[in-house]
């Protein structure tokens, strides 16, 4: 299939029925050097052996090069029509699971053992929650490759006092160190995004937070930036012996904690109450 043909893409979804759906971010790539280079990159990092998921495969434009390449792939698509083109096209050649990868990535990580890494260009009304998900379940391979937002890669990266910080800096920065490897404009899809992309390389640190320390850290962060506005003497008032036993001023507003301050909350908070739930 030629991915880089407009007219040939929009003749197989007319053909199949298949009406692209937005809340599930279908912005398919045809721009023939970003995808040679996305493949570049994640043959470069690499590092871990097991499968390679892809998550959002679409038509399978980045997975035919990934074929090509010799990688374990296991492909992760929600859209029942996109789901009846890749079998058609893959047979039983790839494994792929059927649904919405927050469901789903558990059970294939329980079936088939861990992914040795995480690739995929990911729709951007879900892309925060599926990285989450994948570091809060313990799914967290060795290193990702993800095209994204430009908007969420800021995030990712974001340091404290910056607008982009948040919850999910915290968590991510705790577990990845992020990197920028390039972006692309709206004419690289189709259909035609109104946002820019940006390809992001995810490392893992050698030293993460086991799961239930992890998610004691979210706990604290979430509820702390839920009022960013407010000082932590007031969206933590719960915890505030915790701040004092861990020397944090609860003078401060969240955005002014760095990740490993509220790692070290965390850790206290799981010392005395085990994990959150």
């Amino acid at each position: 299939m030629n991915h880089t043909s407009i007219s040939e893409i929009r003749e197989l979804l007319e053909q199949r029925g298949i009406a692209l759906k937005k809340r599930f971010g279908q912005n398919f790539l045809i721009d023939q050097n970003a995808r040679r280079r996305i493949v570049d990159t994640i043959l470069a990092e690499r590092t871990a052996p097991g499968e390679v998921w892809e998550i959002g495969p679409g038509l399978g434009s980045l997975t035919d090069l990934l074929r090509e390449a010799g990688l374990p792939l296991r492909l992760f698509e929600v859209d029942h029509g996109i789901i009846a083109v890749l079998k058609d096209r893959f047979g039983d050649e790839v494994p792929l699971e059927k649904g919405d990868f927050l469901k789903t990535c558990l059970p294939a990580a329980q079936r088939n053992g861990l992914p040795g890494m995480i690739v995929g260009n990911l729709p951007y009304a879900s892309a925060s929650a599926m990285v989450t998900t994948v570091i809060d379940r313990g799914v967290s391979p060795a290193s990702m490759v993800f095209l994204v937002q430009k908007e969420l890669a800021e995030r990712f990266r974001a340091v404290p006092g910056s607008k982009a910080y948040s919850a999910l800096s915290v968590l991510v920065q705790n577990h990845y160190s992020t990197s920028t490897v390039f972006a692309l404009g709206g004419g690289a899809f189709f259909p035609r995004p109104e946002v820019g992309s940006t390809v992001i390389v995810m490392r893992r640190l050698p030293e993460c937070p086991e799961p239930s320390i992890s998610e004691a850290t979210s706990l604290l962060a979430r509820t702390a930036f839920s009022q960013r506005r407010k000082t932590l003497r007031k969206s933590l008032t719960d915890y505030l012996s915790i701040l004092e036993a861990c020397g944090v001023d609860s003078s401060l507003r969240p955005e002014r904690i760095t990740p490993e301050q509220f790692l070290k909350m965390g850790r206290e908070y799981h010392r005395r109450h085990g994990a959150p739930g």
